[in-house]
């Protein structure tokens, strides 16, 4: 059964670009514009990881991570922040909130790749 991974970008080419290289590398990827649209799927979509930018409408990356934190049903669903913002500004933040990873776009797909079989493999 192939992992499921739920990414979460407001720009809509670089939403398909990552969904489809993850689905071409053997995942089930649910695709989300931004963090409004991802809390609603998340009653009933169970992700293995969920990628999020963080700059977004609506709900914004770390409101949908504080979210998902304070859910008992989802708070164990590991978290990578996928954004352009440098990780220093945003760190701390981050690891209150147990993110597992800050990638830092852009980046080959490649070592967005490795990023996750890392998560997911522990």
């Amino acid at each position: 059964m192939p992992k499921k991974i739920m990414v979460v970008e407001d720009t809509h080419d670089l939403l398909q670009h990552v969904s489809d290289f993850l689905m071409m590398e053997g995942y089930e990827v649910e695709p989300c514009a931004n963090g409004y649209e991802a809390y609603k799927k998340l009653a009933t979509y169970k992700p293995d990881l969920i990628i999020t930018d963080l700059v977004m409408p609506k709900v914004d990356g770390f409101a949908l991570i504080e979210k998902i934190m304070h859910n008992q049903a989802l708070k164990d669903i590991p978290v990578a922040i996928f954004s352009a913002k440098p990780p220093q500004e945003n760190e701390a933040h981050a690891l209150s909130l147990n993110v597992k990873a800050f990638i830092k776009k852009p980046c080959s797909l490649d070592d967005l790749h490795t990023a996750i079989k890392d998560i997911l493999d522990h």
